[in-house]
């Protein structure tokens, strides 16, 4: 007597048996000092209309603070060009209050809401690296 679920788990266990080659292949990491060039160069390069402007959201809530989220955004708003929205993160609308990722910070959300959430961001290193400019010498 054959029972009807494991005829219809069949086919998904045979799926990835019957799938392209190319579902498969693995990708190097990219070069980062060629992305680098490529962000640095993207950023100084004058937006396309219509585009918004590149924005970054340092979180100022309570774990982020102890780890130096406050110069975080002191440097930001230093190494930041024209154009670029540095703000300490609203985050009066989340369940937390956070980015919820703050064991990982000081945390900074890129491009507006739903971007993306950088964690750890310390440094004048880190904060250069996320404008795409260079390092100052003594910060």
């Amino acid at each position: 007597m054959v029972h009807l679920p494991h005829l219809l788990l069949l086919p998904l266990l045979l799926l990835p048996l019957l799938s392209p080659a190319a579902a498969w292949t693995v990708h190097p990491p990219p070069n980062p000092a060629l992305s680098r060039k490529l962000h640095r160069s993207h950023a100084r390069s004058p937006l396309p209309r219509g585009c918004a402007p590149p924005s970054f959201e340092v979180c100022l809530n309570k774990y982020c603070r102890k780890r130096g989220a406050r110069r975080t955004l002191q440097l930001f708003e230093e190494m930041a060009g024209e154009g670029v929205v540095v703000q300490a993160a609203d985050m009066s609308h989340a369940e937390h209050g956070c980015f919820d990722e703050c064991t990982m910070g000081p945390n900074v959300r890129v491009g507006g809401e739903g971007g993306r959430i950088v964690n750890g961001v310390k440094g004048a290193a880190a904060v250069a690296a996320l404008l795409g400019v260079e390092a100052p010498e003594s910060t």
